[in-house]
């Protein structure tokens, strides 16, 4: 998996939520809306999600994730990369 391009866009007065950002896979692929969190244990990726209520206790499902460890490291190292670099 190659990612191809990383935009992403800082948020001020969000709360947890510092960022949203879209990355490109293979020139192929778009993935959008993945939030960038700072939380109580540093700063983490989230990925898009929807609330299923088919069930008695709604959960969230997200719209697509990587599967493997590797993949999430490399798509939380691109995306956090590219926010450090973003000018103020």
């Amino acid at each position: 998996m190659e990612i191809t391009d990383v935009k992403v866009f800082k948020l001020k007065g969000k709360g947890k939520l510092i960022g949203v950002a879209n990355i490109v896979v293979g020139n192929h692929i778009v993935l959008k809306g993945i939030r960038i969190i700072d939380g109580e244990r540093g700063r983490f990726i989230a990925m898009p999600s929807r609330v299923d209520n088919r069930f008695k206790e709604p959960k969230f499902r997200e719209h697509f994730h990587p599967i493997s460890q590797d993949a999430r490291d490399m798509l939380t190292n691109a995306i956090l990369e590219a926010y450090d670099n973003l000018e103020e």
